[in-house]
């Protein structure tokens, strides 16, 4: 009896000790999860302001001439 308690002692430490793990993984995770959403909020930005600037680029280009005249 002593014996499967001593087996049951261990198995629960190496479950609370993965647990822990897993806690830590995930939350290096969800942080990983952030910086990675932060910097594709900012690349978003940046293609938008560039989009801007091509489109007022093009705005400001002479029209062509009609040549169906």
């Amino acid at each position: 009896m002593e014996q499967e308690l001593d087996q049951l002692g261990e198995r629960i430490d190496r479950l609370v000790q993965a647990a822990r793990r897993l806690a830590e993984e995930n939350a290096n995770l969800r942080d990983q999860l952030a910086a990675s959403r932060d910097a594709n909020q900012a690349l978003q930005q940046r293609i938008a302001e560039a989009r801007a600037r091509v489109e007022s680029a093009l705005a400001r280009l002479p029209q062509p001439a009609d040549s169906a005249g």
